[in-house]
């Protein structure tokens, strides 16, 4: 395959001309239900040369796209390469990132496609500082900036996600921004770097505001709902990519995360290829175009994907129930991206159980028809089992823990500024929390997991009401 992008680059601009020219005659909402699936198709068209790659067999510096848990990423551009750099001297976890990252590529490839299945991004190599072979090459196009100075450090290189198309980005600004920050919003050079994060097992209150920002953007349940979005392949897409971790990959899936991202379509037509052994069990002049292809009949081009993405916390778990405690306990602390149980909200229980179904199913799949070990089909359920029955303790715990009046100690947000603790809460109900603070200061907070914004009450010099609200 080419890495150079000839084709790919002009295909992924033509894609976003495209989107561009029928965007203007499209509501916010109806574009982004048209392009948000797991598989979104639009059939592109090569007379659209303009902006070829300029990129492209030049020595352009790299460019910072984004901040990982561990490290920074930065784009080769003119290729379709991105390089994560860690962020401190320890690479363990940038190791296992790349060891982890590869057993679950290979047990993608390995089983047989099944619709709405994730994309995952292939994992090429990994440079240490004396690499240099790699170093003496590339060192000077890394930028070098005081809190990360250009030096040689251990490095993963992988397969870039693109960027969702501009179309679709100013869409999510005119429906989630606030009017007088929608233009510098799309100005924003940062935003131009736009995955979207869709979090099925949150609901969000509220409206945007100052902190609004599209490179790692999160669509809450809710807001699926709201969009109308094809939301069962979503969930279905995430319990197929949980039950391949659990029992194909043997991780816990600990950290993983699940995104919205363009996908050049010269790059996605090949996705799998047929093993040696299973072309000799197929009959003569068998088709295996849909296989290779991950296509259906009326498919013709695949643009936008959901992809999963970093594995750096995985760890290994037992096919046993000390490893579906582990797995358990990852669910329980990864992001909010599939629908859990015991959230008190009618439509992400509802998610949560055609999502635990469908995660049975392809289990079964996995453990029986591949794996040929029926006897493990116990452990996907004790998953599911166990999974609800710490949330349902969680949600009690937690509503014994809150009475109508009681003393909150609030710990410190990041970016925000020094906790003050919260004298008392004298109101909860239906989500909102009134109480008083030792000033009038306005703050952003965290109070028992949710984000809370404090305003002066009117008429009050130490007085704050406080608001609880999912972000």
């Amino acid at each position: 395959m080419n890495l150079s992008l000839p084709r790919v680059v002009l295909q992924n601009l033509t894609l976003e001309d495209r989107l561009e020219s029928e965007a203007s005659s499209d509501s916010p909402e109806k574009l982004l239900k048209r392009m948000l699936s797991v598989r979104s198709v639009v059939s592109t068209d090569l007379s659209f040369a303009r902006r070829q790659q300029a990129a492209a067999g030049t020595k352009a510096m790299f460019r910072e796209i984004g901040t990982a848990s561990i490290g920074k990423v930065f784009e080769h551009p003119g290729t379709i390469f991105v390089y994560k750099l860690p962020i401190t001297d320890q690479p363990q976890k940038l190791w296992n990132n790349y060891t982890k990252h590869m057993r679950v590529y290979r047990s993608f490839k390995s089983l047989p496609y099944t619709a709405f299945q994730v994309e995952i991004p292939r994992c090429f190599w990994y440079a240490t500082p004396s690499t240099a072979a790699f170093w003496n090459d590339y060192l000077q196009r890394f930028p070098d900036l005081p809190q990360f100075p250009r030096l040689p450090r251990h490095a993963l290189c992988m397969e870039r996600i693109f960027p969702l198309p501009r179309a679709i980005r100013h869409a999510l600004v005119d429906k989630y921004c606030p009017p007088q920050a929608r233009q510098s919003m799309k100005e924003n050079q940062s935003n131009k770097d736009c995955l979207i994060h869709p979090c099925l097992g949150r609901i969000k209150y509220g409206a945007g505001g100052h902190f609004f920002n599209l490179r790692n953007f999160k669509l809450h349940a809710n807001e699926v709902k709201d969009l109308d979005l094809p939301v069962s392949e979503l969930y279905v897409a995430m319990s197929h990519a949980l039950a391949v971790l659990h029992w194909h990959t043997k991780v816990d899936g600990m950290d993983v995360e699940f995104v919205f991202g363009s996908s050049p379509a010269e790059d996605q037509m090949i996705r799998a290829e047929i093993d040696p052994a299973r072309m000799e069990s197929l009959l003569p002049q068998t088709s295996t175009y849909e296989e290779t292809t991950h296509s259906h009949p009326d498919f013709t081009k695949q643009t936008i994907a959901l992809w999963m993405i970093d594995f750096d916390d995985c760890n290994d778990i037992s096919m046993d129930s000390s490893g579906v405690d582990r797995a358990v306990k990852a669910f329980l602390d990864t992001n909010f991206y599939c629908p859990r149980p015991s959230t008190g909200e009618e439509y992400i229980e509802t998610l949560w159980k055609s999502f635990a179904e469908s995660y049975i199913k392809h289990s079964d799949r996995i453990l029986d028809e591949i794996l040929h070990n029926p006897g493990l089909r116990t452990l996907p359920r004790e998953f599911i089992r166990k999974t609800a029955a710490q949330l349902a303790a969680r949600r009690q715990e937690s509503r014994a823990a809150t009475p109508a009046t009681s003393s909150v100690a609030r710990p410190h947000a990041p970016g925000v500024g020094v906790a003050e603790p919260l004298a008392r809460i004298v109101e909860v109900e239906s989500g909102r929390a009134v109480g008083w603070t030792s000033n009038g200061r306005s703050l952003k907070q965290v109070i028992g997991g949710f984000y809370v914004n404090a305003a002066q009450s009117p008429g009050h010099t130490s007085t704050v009401r406080v608001y609880m609200w999912f972000n």
